[in-house]
């Protein structure tokens, strides 16, 4: 499998954030258990997309693995747009793009990051040599948004919502995400980069095999940064799913297309993990909750 990042999915996905508004359940929530917070909640991903190529394919798989159900709904431009939930709860979005048959994976799970100034993080950016995929635009009705590749390559969509960002007091629990962390291959220096975007203070955590250092918005955890330890896969954010039985979601996986990259293992975070593809390429962690 060919790992490969693709400033062109950073595109597409970024039209999921003008596509919420084609979506009043999603852009104002009435839904139990969905609300928006009253202060932006800066350094948190507020939204995910996956990138695929294959759409019928993960519907499948995640309906298969997680339990989700779908909804389907259009962008502004007409092209489809699939919103994820489990339950009454919004998980994220689904983004088709096309497969241009050069043999790259351009399939995979994009998080949004609520940041204060979107103008000032995409200077960060660029100063820090980092690359601007997408310019910042105003959306109405949404607010301020820009799309990214971190000075190491990975990439994220940043935003600043005139909407809300979504709150805290949806509770973690099995198909939901829990946690983003970023597969660096300078550390140290990823946490000086999103230490300037965002405003984090960088918490050092001693772990078995390192140092695992923790980005925190005053006491709330809001994601991780840890030396990639995979050659093939290059510098990129992870998303973390959760679910009650590591071992037993994992044992899907093939079943429903997937790909176990990764199996459980004591000696990886204690056998809590497992890091896997969909039938589309997509990596994703699946994480137990709660540990």
């Amino acid at each position: 499998m060919k790992f490969r990042l693709c400033l062109r999915a950073a595109f597409i996905s970024l039209l999921l954030i003008a596509g919420i508004s084609a979506c009043n359940t999603v852009k104002m929530p009435s839904i139990p258990g969905f609300s928006l917070a009253d202060e932006p909640q800066i350094g948190k991903f507020v939204w995910h997309d996956l990138i695929t190529e294959n759409p019928s394919a993960v519907r499948k798989f995640y309906a298969g693995l997680f339990g989700w159900e779908f909804q389907d709904t259009r962008l502004p431009n007409g092209k489809p747009y699939t919103l994820a939930r489990l339950g009454d709860f919004y998980i994220g979005g689904i983004v088709e793009v096309e497969d241009p048959g050069d043999g790259a994976d351009y399939s995979r799970w994009l998080g949004y990051l609520s940041v204060e100034d979107v103008d000032k993080a995409v200077e960060v950016t660029s100063d820090a040599g980092g690359t601007v995929a997408v310019e910042t635009r105003n959306l109405e009705n949404i607010g301020k948004v820009a799309a990214i590749q971190d000075p190491q390559g990975a990439v994220l969509g940043l935003i600043r919502s005139v909407n809300g960002d979504p709150d805290d007091t949806i509770p973690d629990a099995a198909g939901r995400i829990v946690w983003n962390e970023l597969l660096a291959s300078d550390d140290e220096q990823a946490a000086e980069f999103y230490k300037a975007l965002a405003g984090y203070n960088i918490v050092p955590l001693s772990r078995r095999g390192g140092t695992y250092l923790i980005l925190n918005v005053g006491e709330k955890q809001r994601a991780g940064i840890v030396q990639n330890p995979f050659e093939e896969l290059p510098p990129s954010w992870l998303t973390y799913f959760a679910v009650a039985d590591p071992d037993a979601a994992t044992a899907k996986v093939q079943a429903l297309g997937g790909e176990v990259l990764l199996a459980p293992s004591p000696e990886i975070r204690e056998g809590t993990q497992a890091l896997i593809a969909d039938p589309s390429g997509a990596i994703l962690v699946l994480q137990k909750w709660p540990l």
